[in-house]
């Protein structure tokens, strides 16, 4: 759904590709569940109609920190930014770190207008959270509900795209 199964790589600011089923560095759940609970959660949504929005959340700036104060630095921004996102999210959603300085996020019985709520509620909180020093990071947006039939993959690649307008816009 992001990112092939290839050998973990190094990304933004040093920071490695997450892999497996949990995710140590930001204690939020891996790739790996997240493609599960993905395709689960979009198969319920469809087969019973009930409401679901998938959110990426890109964190910018991270390279740049990494540069200016370490890649120690950089790694704990991403864990208090990751730990910002779960506290803001429902103990129903479920928030896994996708690639680098990527996390997705799966909102249970949730449409695209209150994912909305969702967005401006971490845009709001999270960045308080965060250390000194890392005034810099940004936090960019996309979602997308699913369409009738449509596969979770698909899901997620809309949702990339609406990130990516706000991180080009």
């Amino acid at each position: 759904m992001t990112h092939s199964r290839s050998e973990p790589g190094v990304g933004t600011g040093g920071i490695p590709d997450p892999t497996g089923w949990e995710d140590p560095l930001t204690g939020l759940d891996g790739p790996d569940l997240w493609r599960r609970v993905l395709v689960a959660e979009v198969s319920r949504s469809l087969r019973y109609g009930t409401r679901l929005t998938v959110v990426a959340v890109e964190l910018q700036g991270l390279d740049v920190l990494a540069v200016t104060w370490g890649e120690d630095v950089a790694r704990h921004t991403l864990r208090e930014a990751a730990q910002g996102v779960l506290r803001t999210s429902r103990s129903s959603d479920y928030c896994a770190r996708i690639a680098p300085a990527r996390l997705g996020v799966v909102l249970t019985e949730t449409d695209e207008i209150a994912a909305i709520n969702f967005v401006e509620r971490v845009r709001e909180h999270a960045p308080k959270k965060l250390p000194r020093g890392a005034e810099s990071i940004t936090f960019s947006f996309g979602w997308a509900s699913p369409k009738r039939g449509e596969p979770a993959d698909a899901l997620v690649r809309r949702a990339e795209t609406r990130l990516m307008m706000e991180l080009l816009g």
